[in-house]
């Protein structure tokens, strides 16, 4: 069937009846023909606009990274089975908060070729034109490419440096800002550098809030050759799901920017089977690249073997559904402190409740484990490989492996802000788990940790509060070409039973 096909009196009404025609015609396709497809609506465009001009808090995550938070889909594949979606040289231009591409419960689902992004971004940036010591601090003058509203939020900013190319985060604090005049803005740091004029500095209106495309109970999902140049939030979130394949997807900046996503291009939590990226580029996001984990939870006894369980994470789920196990998973025990794993406990049954979810399992756990254990899904930990990607000048790390077996391979990795690739269960986001066998092969790393890390390739290591154990299994480092500056370290390995770091070249300046 072709788009065109569809009534509405506008883009998103045409693409909720394109979608109920999929989700009641199982195993159909659907072609959208090329063009810029515009999509707005009145209290999304509202709810965007008081983001950007502070309205929603210095930091709009506080309101809008809620369950409750309205907000509207786009393409919606909720429900459908077997649908495949043609979208070559599409984009969908947003001017509003949006969740543009929504996977939930659906499977066998393949969307090719699509572009998001949006008509105002998430983010500003300008020139910056003079800079003054004041006060220990700095004063930062700084014109805009783009109207800006006085009371704009800027929970965090970052440097481009037309010189080098990269991306320098959190190169200081923000504070106060006037406007003199047009858009120019006065803006107060507290940190002085009069290196930085000339650079370009990006302010974001933004942390988590909907990804543009969620992943979620969904089963079988493919993304061939999709595009994201910007959301208000992570690129692509995949949680408690089943087989998904990334190939040749790009989070990048569109053209004349050096920022895509707010925060991760992609997150995966909790989900099955195999994760795989292949050729897949990544630049200019403001947090991971890719973050493959599971999660950690308290526990409370109610009766015999049922317990009420609660995710730890700061955060809670970046879909912000409960995490549910199924029946049928090993959830086990995790010492809190070390992160050494215990026994495991097979689901019987497992809904969300009141506080978090409630689960009965096989047997009853042990006397006072509450106080001295959180509950992870070990079967909740997806067989990954990152293969033939590339990544270059965004925030944190560029491949965060908290599963328990994982392949990185033949892949770019050029000026990320920390190290490139973590392999590490990190207590205090609730994100393990600790590996099996991680290999890490034939992989090029230039001039990474921009701004430092226990390393500037690879490391390795247990993120808990004591670290005393040798949580993971077999890691391999081989083959890889690492550039880096004299005095810095390429590999840590840490805490790991059974270490293969071989066959590397390392390169120094």
């Amino acid at each position: 069937m072709e788009f065109t096909q569809f009534q509405g009196r506008n883009n998103l009404e045409k693409f909720a009846a394109a979608m109920a025609w999929l989700r009641a015609h199982p195993h159909e396709e659907l072609f959208i023909p090329p063009g810029v497809y515009e999509v707005t609506e009145e209290r999304a465009h509202a709810v965007f606009t008081d983001m950007i001009e502070g309205r929603l808090g210095e930091n709009p995550q506080d309101r809008m990274f809620r369950p409750d938070f309205p907000y509207l889909r786009v393409m919606d594949f909720e429900g459908q089975e077997g649908t495949r979606v043609i979208a070559d040289g599409v984009t969908l231009l947003l001017d509003g908060f949006f969740e543009p591409v929504s996977l939930r419960r659906c499977k066998n689902v393949t969307l090719r070729g699509l572009t998001v992004d949006y008509k105002r971004k998430p983010y500003s940036h300008g020139t910056i034109e003079r800079a003054e010591l004041r006060d220990g601090g700095g004063i930062l003058y700084v014109r805009f490419r783009m109207a800006m509203p006085d009371t704009f939020c800027s929970p965090r900013c970052a440097l481009y440096d037309a010189k080098t190319g990269v991306m320098h985060y959190l190169p200081f604090g923000l504070g106060a800002k006037r406007r003199v005049e047009g858009e120019l803005f006065v803006i107060q740091t507290d940190r002085f550098d009069a290196n930085v004029v000339g650079d370009e500095l990006y302010v974001w209106h933004a942390f988590h809030s909907r990804p543009a495309v969620c992943i979620q109970n969904a089963e079988n999902i493919a993304l061939k050759d999709v595009t994201v140049h910007a959301q208000p939030g992570m690129g692509i979130v995949g949680h408690l799901s089943r087989d998904i394949l990334l190939d040749g997807v790009s989070v990048v900046p569109s053209s004349g920017e050096r920022m895509s996503t707010n925060t991760d291009a992609t997150h995966f939590a909790s989900c099955y089977g195999k994760l795989t990226l292949v050729n897949c580029t990544f630049e200019g996001h403001g947090d991971d690249a890719v973050n493959v984990h599971n999660y950690d939870h308290a526990f409370t006894h109610l009766s015999g073997t049922c317990y009420l369980l609660r995710c730890v994470a700061p955060d809670g789920t970046h879909t912000l559904a409960e995490d549910v196990p199924s029946p049928g998973d090993a959830m086990q025990l995790i010492r809190r402190g070390t992160l050494d794993k215990g026994e495991c406990f097979q689901v019987h049954t497992a809904r969300a409740a009141e506080g978090g979810v409630e689960v009965t399992f096989d047997r009853p756990l042990p006397p006072g484990a509450d106080e001295t254990y959180y509950l992870e899904n070990a079967s909740a930990c997806p067989d990954f490989l990152f293969s033939r990607c590339r990544t270059r000048s965004h925030f944190a790390r560029s491949v965060l492996i908290k599963t328990k077996r994982a392949r990185v391979e033949y892949s770019l990795f050029e000026h990320t802000d920390s190290t490139a690739v973590v392999v590490s269960a990190e207590e205090w986001w609730g994100e393990g788990t600790s590996s099996e066998c991680v290999e890490i092969v034939h992989n090029v790393f230039l001039e990474c940790a921009v701004r430092g890390g226990t390393a500037d390739a690879v490391s390795v290591g247990t993120s808990s509060e004591e670290g005393t154990g040798k949580q993971h299994g077999r890691i391999v480092i081989r083959d890889n070409v690492v550039l880096l500056p004299d005095g810095r370290e390429a590999f840590s390995v840490k805490n790991v039973r059974h270490k293969e770091v071989e066959n590397n070249v390392i390169l120094r300046r």
